[in-house]
């Protein structure tokens, strides 16, 4: 997600854990990131980044739906067509398939989705790859903490998993 493409595009929008922000490509419709609140707020272009906003009616629709049941708490499926997976290994993609089948509102440890995948032992792997994660909440990284029952880390901060794990309850 660093060199900038013709045709990218940010759409932030409020939601109850603060400002989210997607970045996106539009033609053809591909989401290549979501960026949560930080402490002082999202970036919006992050840094190094030269995006435009949208028109108003534009592709974020196709995204946002997702957004929406979410944060009503209702069950959405991972929109996985829409999302922009080039450059992202076999294995970390596995990380992220198993992430998402933990419901809304359960958690897991990083060594139980290194079992998942079929490799004990690569907890630490399993937690890189989900540091590689562009795409919170949509997978749903917030979900996995250590096997201690520590929160273990979190790109947006840990102050964002801990409201994203008790917003879901």
């Amino acid at each position: 997600m660093n060199a900038t493409r013709a045709g990218e595009f940010f759409f932030p929008f409020d939601s109850p854990i603060g400002r989210i922000t997607l970045l996106f490509a539009d033609d053809p419709f591909a989401l290549t990131g979501v960026v949560l609140p930080r402490q002082g707020g999202a970036m919006v272009p992050p840094a190094g980044r030269a995006l435009r906003r949208p028109p108003e009616e534009g592709p974020p629709s196709r995204i946002l739906p997702f957004f929406q049941s979410y944060f009503d708490k209702r069950p959405a499926s991972v929109p996985w067509d829409l999302l922009q997976l080039d450059g992202f290994t076999p294995l970390i993609r596995l990380v992220w398939e198993k992430t998402a089948e933990i419901p809304f509102g359960g958690l897991s440890a990083y060594s139980a989705i290194a079992e998942a995948i079929g490799r004990p032992g690569a907890a630490r792997f399993v937690g890189n790859a989900l540091g590689k994660n562009p795409f919170p909440i949509i997978i749903p990284c917030h979900r996995i903490i250590r096997k201690d029952g520590g929160l273990g880390g979190f790109g947006s901060g840990i102050s964002i998993k801990r409201k994203l794990v008790a917003f879901e309850g």
